[in-house]
């Protein structure tokens, strides 16, 4: 048993005993039923076939951060200063200062190369990357609110395999209401419980109160704009249909007096000459059909045109990517200058995907540390981030005029070790300002070594 694990037992066991908690817990759990389902307030399972995997712009959005998280690197480090580790996870991301992240980071951190935990990321489990458990992450969270990966130990009770569970189908499992998570259950599929310490539960946060134990899921941005996928999902349907249909539906009259009728053999003449009609214009030679007798049309139906289906469809866009926090530039069909699809492309990381890989972090790093142990650490590389090189080159031309601090420390700031010269090879050496004097030292002019020969000549 682990310290951690010791830990946890003796805070388990104080909180069975505390009338504080026995109070609040009875407030908050008070039905929440032994060994049974907790059920989510919606179903997961409509938020995956009938906007993830059903509307194309919901797909576009969710896709864009999960790719985007996918794409970044992450490391293994010791914590080798709490005070400055402590300083550095309170940073937040929506006013990246990156010169100040990176030197407390190198301040705080000790980069290791090679251990368990860096075999770990490096292959999670047989059939999945490291990166493809993060897309994984992203996708099931922002569609269902949730997201859940498992963990295998090994004898020692260290983690050997990480493994993503369909959050679609995973269910919370109830105890009593003084600890209400037994565990957690794979719905229709196994009814063994999988333990709270096993698995990982990756959540957006849920206001929705109810006594049974609703608010122990996340929930989904998605939910707040069901109405408006709804809406999105009729609105193809629409421009869909009035393809399919080749045009407004309308009804066609034999003459414009409206007392005199089409017999039943001058109907189906007109009808088979408008079959041919169709035929000709599917083949493209024209849909023109003559008759002797004067026609009339009478609309029934409005074109995707006439009902603002294509604008309303560019405003359910720009919805989705506001509750996801993305900028709509980088869903726009319009041409868009280099420099907005930067900003966009910055923007996408710095306010929604870093503020979310953080979040990710800290959940990871409670799975880590409880089985490795307090000094590991795992974080996401900064530097690995493309939309951040432009302010990363920026950077390295501020070090260059700041004098007050040393080369070394310029390159840990910007991920480089410190500098050991080579001697026997000039072109492993760095070069600087032959005239710069060491601060705390003072410059030797050589005066003073000829006044000391002055007076030994004399």
């Amino acid at each position: 048993m682990s310290i951690f694990d010791r830990f946890r037992k003796k805070e388990a066991e104080v909180l069975m005993t505390n009338e504080d908690w026995k109070i609040l817990s009875s407030i908050l759990f008070k039905y929440v039923n032994r060994d049974q389902n907790i059920n989510p307030i919606v179903s997961k399972s409509d938020y995956i076939t009938k906007a993830y995997l059903y509307n194309a712009t919901v797909y576009t959005v969710i896709s864009l951060r999960a790719n985007a998280a996918k794409g970044v690197p992450w490391l293994v480090y010791k914590i080798k200063n709490s005070q400055k580790f402590r300083t550095y996870r309170n940073i937040t991301r929506k006013d990246l200062n990156l010169c100040k992240t990176l030197v407390l980071k190198e301040q705080a951190l000790e980069e290791v190369e090679k251990g368990p935990i860096n075999t770990l990321l490096k292959d999670p489990n047989p059939y999945m990357s490291f990166a493809d458990l993060i897309e994984g992450l992203f996708i099931y969270r922002d569609v269902t609110g949730d997201s859940y990966l498992y963990n295998i130990l090994n004898g020692a009770k260290e983690i050997i395999q990480l493994h993503l569970l369909p959050a679609h189908v995973t269910k919370i499992v109830g105890d009593s209401f003084l600890n209400p998570i037994k565990g957690y259950r794979v719905d229709s599929v196994f009814d063994k419980v999988l333990e709270p310490e096993h698995v990982m539960h990756w959540k957006y946060f849920n206001p929705y109160w109810d006594a049974d134990g609703k608010q122990l899921y996340g929930i989904s941005p998605l939910v707040a704009a069901v109405r408006i996928i709804n809406a999105d999902n009729e609105a193809v349907n629409n421009e869909y249909a009035s393809f399919a249909n080749e045009g407004v539906k309308g009804v066609l009259t034999g003459t414009v007096d409206t007392e005199i009728e089409f017999t039943k053999e001058q109907g189906d003449i007109l009808m088979n000459k408008l079959k041919r009609a169709t035929a000709r214009a599917k083949a493209g030679d024209g849909n023109i059909a003559f008759n002797r007798a004067p026609l009339s049309y009478v609309k029934i139906g409005e074109t995707p045109v006439d009902l603002g289906v294509l604008d309303s469809r560019k405003y359910n866009k720009e919805i989705f990517c506001n509750i996801f926090r993305i900028h709509p530039a980088l869903l726009s069909s319009d041409a868009s200058t280099l420099d907005n699809l930067k900003e966009a492309r910055k923007s996408l990381m710095t306010l929604s995907v870093m503020p979310d890989l953080d979040s990710l972090r800290e959940n990871l790093n409670s799975m880590i540390q409880r089985a490795f142990g307090p000094e590991w650490y795992i974080d996401y590389d900064i530097m690995a981030i493309a939309e951040l090189q432009e302010d990363i080159e920026k950077l390295g031309k501020t070090f260059q005029l700041m004098d007050w601090i040393t080369p070394d420390e310029k390159r840990a700031a910007t991920n480089y070790d410190d500098y050991v010269p080579d001697a026997t090879n000039p072109a492993k050496q760095i070069y600087t300002d032959i005239g710069k004097v060491p601060l705390g030292f003072d410059m030797d002019s050589g005066f003073e070594q000829v006044d000391e020969e002055i007076e030994k000549r004399r």
